[in-house]
């Protein structure tokens, strides 16, 4: 049977279908589909972008997604099989010749240096509990009066500015991002915040602006009247539309298109 990127391959040739009209139609950059096809796939961004492209590249290609992902995952089995083989072969080849005998250590010896690394870890422990009594109460009232401070920075700020600029972010009571209440009425603001990985590809008024995996912990935000965005792990974000929060806009691993327009009155 040949391999899960040669039988890509051949149905897409077959179909005539090339690299570049998927990569238009589905926004993975050329160079990972060339790797898909060449069975190269440790250099894309991890596993779930993995099961996520190859799941669009067989619709695109109209292929069954049931059935690519079967060979997948027949493909890592394999890999396994050999790699256990391998781990085998070394362990048999690096046995001793010679069988060695070993002194057994006295039962009473055995006991006491139980009984010395019992208590170490206790007298560790004991340790560790005293310090963070002591330091957790001053750390989470360090980031009170930070998070204070920051808002009263923001909002002294906001009220020197001019009225007419576009909104700044402040930071809710729960450390979240929101948008200032006097926002332009004239732009949509799409922000999101990332807790697992997730590609994306934004285009703002028809611009491409920004392309890249964001990390869990990111809160990216941009602001338009027109902007069209691509999620690779839609599942892996909380998306925020003006302020407000939408949610998580899909399933883990799932490619999802979003566009958000302002409309005249």
């Amino acid at each position: 049977m040949s391999s899960l990127g040669a039988y890509l391959k051949s149905c897409r040739e077959e179909k005539g279908i090339s690299l570049q009209k998927i990569q238009e139609d589905t926004k993975i950059r050329l160079k990972y589909l060339e790797a898909i096809e060449a069975d190269r796939l440790e250099i894309l961004p991890g596993e779930v972008y993995i099961r996520g492209f190859l799941k669009t590249y067989a619709s695109s290609v109209g292929l069954s997604e049931g059935e690519v992902m079967g060979r997948y995952e027949k493909m890592l089995r394999s890999h396994s099989i050999i790699e256990a083989d391998s781990t085998d072969g070394d362990a048999h080849a690096n046995e001793p010749a010679i069988i060695t005998t070993t002194k057994i250590p006295d039962l009473s010896t055995q006991k006491s240096l139980f009984r010395t690394k019992t208590r170490f870890y206790v007298y560790g422990l004991g340790v560790m509990i005293v310090l963070a009594l002591i330091f957790v109460p001053l750390f989470l009232a360090m980031r009170d009066d930070a998070l204070i401070g920051a808002v009263d920075a923001v909002v002294d700020t906001l009220g020197e500015g001019d009225p007419g600029e576009e909104n700044a972010v402040v930071l809710n009571n729960d450390g979240g991002e929101a948008v200032w209440p006097d926002r332009r009425a004239d732009m949509k603001t799409i922000a999101l915040s990332v807790h697992a990985e997730c590609w994306v590809d934004v285009r703002i008024d028809g611009v491409n602006t920004e392309q890249r995996t964001l990390q869990p912990g990111e809160r990216p935000q941009w602001s338009g009247r027109n902007i069209r965005m691509v999620l690779g792990n839609a599942g892996g974000v909380t998306l925020f539309e003006d302020g407000v929060s939408k949610g998580v806009p899909g399933r883990d691993s799932q490619r999802l298109e979003l566009e958000f327009t302002v409309h005249d009155e």
